[in-house]
């Protein structure tokens, strides 16, 4: 595998066709197609070794060449190997570093024995430049589930300096304050995520007699969406028909049960299961706007994903997204039940043309985040820098 470009390695539980981890699989899936397409770096290769399971299934996914490197389909420059839980050893990737001969290893993970410390280990005696990217995973609502774990590994990180010459990848400001906190001391790159390129707007529905939300991402208590669903559950609706659609990997029957039970005769919640990145398009579709109230979200796929399709948000103010509603992008709204209740109330009353005015816009700021250069160029930068 000589080359004179420079070889990432890239290590990464979850990896297309896998799909129920959400965010941090499309974060690095994104990030190496930008990299690859007109605009990225054309000098940086990456192989990818990631898991054969896609999260919480004992199965392996259909059709993957186990194993072997395989070239991602339509881009160039890119390689993946799938590997089953037999060979997540230290063993083997040491094989792996001895056939790639990594510059960079990038981690998308930091809570990980097999995808991270294993092949930080490796790259640290080889004195291979490692980037890890947390994805959220600092953030103060993603710590409080199962807090004893993360706090004695996080501790046992500082005392012990696992991360001992790791430079971050954080994709906010608010992620660089968490990687200072946690880790302090390490070099940290800050680069916007990247969204999926290809969207196209979708026409607006009428709501005029329902209202349809869409609550896109892991049924887990941290999205939250309890709370809002709660709050329209004892609402007047003023003979208005809400729709509450939950698509996502369910991760707690009990959670999600709950949910669904607070259904009445104005408000329907209903389940469809997890849905794969190509079929968002169909998902959208009857959609009015994307319900986010989560404790904790640090980017968002699916908001830039709704706005794509030219719907707008109604997000907690726990995102990195500001000053929606002064750009017609949504509501940014602090988890305060009344507070909500006020802005259900008003997408109640918003007319045909008013949603088709915020569809335009909500595009127009997709179309902005997608294709910055600046956002390019200070992602290059996590594997050119010295």
């Amino acid at each position: 595998m000589d080359s004179d470009k420079t070889r990432i390695l890239v290590s990464s539980e979850w990896f297309p066709p896998a799909f129920k981890a959400g965010g941090p699989i499309r974060s690095v899936y994104n990030l190496i197609l930008a990299m690859k397409s007109d605009g990225g770096n054309p000098d940086l290769e990456f192989f990818v070794l990631a898991g054969a399971y896609d999260l919480g299934e004992e199965e392996k996914m259909e059709g993957l060449d186990e194993g072997v490197w395989s070239h991602l389909k339509g881009v160039s420059g890119v390689q993946v190997r799938y590997e089953n839980r037999l060979n997540w050893r230290k063993s083997n990737w040491k094989n792996v570093f001895e056939e790639v001969k990594p510059d960079v290893l990038y981690l998308n993970s930091l809570f990980s024995l097999a995808f991270t410390l294993r092949p930080l280990q490796i790259a640290r005696a080889k004195g291979v430049k490692t980037v890890l990217a947390p994805r959220g995973m600092l953030g103060a609502g993603a710590l409080e589930i199962k807090p004893l774990k993360k706090f004695v590994f996080l501790s046992l990180a500082r005392n012990l300096d696992f991360f001992r010459g790791v430079e971050f990848h954080a994709s906010t400001e608010e992620e660089v304050r968490e990687v200072n906190m946690h880790v302090p001391g390490k070099k940290v790159f800050v680069a916007r995520n990247f969204s999926d390129p290809t969207l196209q707007p979708l026409p607006t529905t009428n709501p005029s007699g329902s209202v349809n939300l869409l609550c896109l991402g892991r049924v887990h208590p941290i999205k939250n969406l309890l709370f809002a669903v709660e709050i329209l559950s004892k609402m007047n609706l003023k003979g208005k028909k809400v729709s509450v659609n939950i698509v996502g990997p369910s991760e707690d029957k009990k959670y999600l049960d709950s949910l669904l039970q607070l259904s009445n005769t104005g408000l329907e919640v209903t389940y469809s299961g997890a849905v794969s990145h190509q079929g968002l398009r169909e998902v959208f579709k009857n959609t009015h706007y994307l319900l986010m109230p989560t404790m904790h979200e640090n980017y968002g796929h699916a908001i830039i994903e709704s706005w794509g399709f030219g719907r707008p948000v109604l997000l907690s103010d726990n995102t990195p997204w500001r000053d929606l509603q002064e750009k017609g992008l949504g509501y940014c709204t602090p988890l305060n039940p009344a507070l909500w209740e006020e802005v259900f109330k008003e997408i109640l009353l918003v007319s045909e043309p008013d949603l088709k005015g915020m569809s335009a816009k909500c595009n127009a700021r997709y179309q902005e985040l997608v294709f910055d250069p600046e956002i390019r160029k200070a992602n290059s930068a996590i594997f050119t820098s010295t």
